[in-house]
């Protein structure tokens, strides 16, 4: 029905033939990039997504969300996760009978999903088939899509893929607010904020100060919309509601956001800008979005949605400066629209078709050059699970005892809960810990590694059995600093070594 709603408005049946075709090698381009972090190695790149499969594989076993999750910090950390984007995966498996974890190649046709929807988003904004093009291309080659791929941050990425989506059913609906829109797009926004904490708090801030201007500009009329949405909303999404409130209350996500100074070292700086989204990304954010306050082609509404959007992403971009405490570069991964429109914006300044094409091409090129780069080196520096890292695990499980306590770095950590049965405790900094409950022993599992005063009072107390350290970076804490700490300890001995990994046994 979207899809729908947005050819009815296209201005001439030619250009309604041409907008999926002009949609084909946008979506290709997509795929590639973001399939790069999947198919270059023998297994998928990334640390995060061993968890969050295994939140889905736990659901499929049991027919129950799971509280806890078994092994990974002892078993003693609650999910700090929404747990839609997990159950993605597992509703994908239970169809197919295909395990959760040979499901991960699905990810890059969500990237078709974001692709497609900021097009049709962009051309309902626009009413241009070059404004659609042009957003959907920046959105096809940021790098921040591939960064994501590459430390697999998956259920962020699916709900930022659908994001477009529910803003489009909102639209639907503010603008014919009858019963059809309005259980639309209460189904589709419940839908997508149940996928991701972090994008849920994006997705209802946006649409609270969405409201909040719309009230204050119609307050009447604004209202009769709001209401029935809200009742309906409240109806539907109850569940998902419940959920967000008892993920809030479980992290204590206010004293966090106000409170927590764990986040100060992730403060935005241009190097982490220029990797991660490529300075091109700023003119196109903060000109762009210049260039789309003054355009006069969105309506009212739309541009109030979307202006709401990147006001808060750049609240949590710069939290700190307004007293927010935030996993600051996180808010990155959220430039995504702010930087597609604003690319979409600039290019109506030109009145010649020539050069809004020559600097169409400019852009995209110069951030898809960008975004290979960044999609080869960041897959390299994220690969964790290798052949070597299996045969390790193989050995571990033949070797160790089923209830023997193991120590490992953080991205380690994220991985071998669903690869070994054991009780483990990962080297977490602070700036990584979603929830209070696994600071203890993550600052324990960090005291081994890193060779601290308590290093052997945490062995003792944890009965430690075995330490596992990367033979190469990336990790947390520092591999080679663990190295030395291991090799010098009088009580470590190193039993296996391969590659990737050296593992240590503690001796009683």
């Amino acid at each position: 029905m979207i899809a729908d709603t947005i050819v009815e408005s296209a201005p001439t049946p030619l250009v309604t033939r041409r907008v999926w075709v002009a949609l084909i090698p946008i979506v290709l381009i997509a795929v590639l990039l973001r399939g790069m972090a999947i198919y270059q190695f023998a297994y998928p790149v990334g640390p995060d997504y061993g968890l969050h499969l295994l939140y889905g594989e736990l659901f499929l076993d049991s027919g129950y969300a799971p509280t806890s999750a078994p092994n990974y910090q002892l078993g003693v950390t609650s999910w700090p996760l929404m747990p839609g984007g997990p159950l993605v995966y597992a509703l994908m498996s239970g169809f197919s009978g295909t395990p959760i974890f040979d499901l991960i190649h699905i990810t890059v046709f969500f990237g078709v999903i974001e692709v497609t929807g900021v097009y049709l988003l962009a051309w309902r904004v626009f009413k241009r088939l070059d404004c659609a093009v042009i957003a959907a291309l920046i959105i096809a080659v940021l790098p921040v899509y591939v960064d994501m791929m590459s430390w697999a941050g998956y259920p962020n990425l699916i709900a930022l893929s659908l994001m477009p989506l529910a803003f489009l059913a909102w639209l639907d609906y503010w603008e014919r607010p009858d019963w059809r829109h309005l259980i639309i797009a209460a189904i589709i926004v419940g839908g997508v904020a149940y996928i991701h904490h972090v994008s849920t708090l994006w997705l209802g801030q946006t649409l609270v100060l969405f409201a909040v201007v719309e009230v204050m500009r119609k307050p009447v009329a604004s209202l009769r919309k709001l209401l029935p949405i809200g009742v309906v909303g409240v109806f539907l999404a109850l569940p998902i509601g419940l959920s967000a409130i008892r993920l809030a209350t479980e992290q204590g996500a206010v004293s966090v956001l106000t409170g927590a100074d764990r986040f100060d070292l992730s403060r935005l700086t241009w190097e982490t800008w220029a990797r991660v989204s490529t300075p091109m990304a700023v003119l196109l954010g903060i000109g762009g979005m210049v260039a789309f306050l003054r355009s006069r082609l969105p309506d009212r509404a739309q541009k109030t949605l979307i202006l709401s959007y990147a006001l808060i992403t750049l609240l949590y971009l710069f939290g700190w400066a307004v007293g927010i405490r935030f996993y600051y570069t996180r808010a990155l991964f959220f430039v995504t629209l702010p930087v597609a429109f604003g690319a979409a914006a600039l290019i109506t300044l030109w009145s010649s078709a020539l050069t809004r094409v020559l600097v169409s091409a400019v852009l995209v090129i110069s951030i898809g050059v960008s975004a290979i780069v960044r999609a080869e080196a960041a897959s390299e520096y994220f690969e964790i699970v290798t052949p070597s890292l299996v045969e390790a695990v193989d050995w571990l499980e033949d070797y160790s005892e089923p209830d023997d306590v193991i120590v490992m770095g953080a991205l380690l950590g994220f991985q071998l809960p669903h690869l070994l049965d054991r009780p483990m405790m990962a080297a977490l900094s602070a700036d990584l810990v979603s929830n209070a409950d696994a600071l203890l022993p993550s600052s324990e599992a960090t005291a081994v590694m890193m060779g601290l005063s308590t290093m052997d009072a945490v062995l003792v107390e944890r009965d430690v059995r075995f330490v596992i350290v990367r033979t190469h970076t990336p990790d947390v804490p520092d591999p080679n600093r663990s190295r030395a700490v291991m090799n010098a300890h009088p009580r470590m001995e190193l039993v296996f070594r391969n590659d990737d990994v050296l593992i240590y046994e503690v001796r009683r």
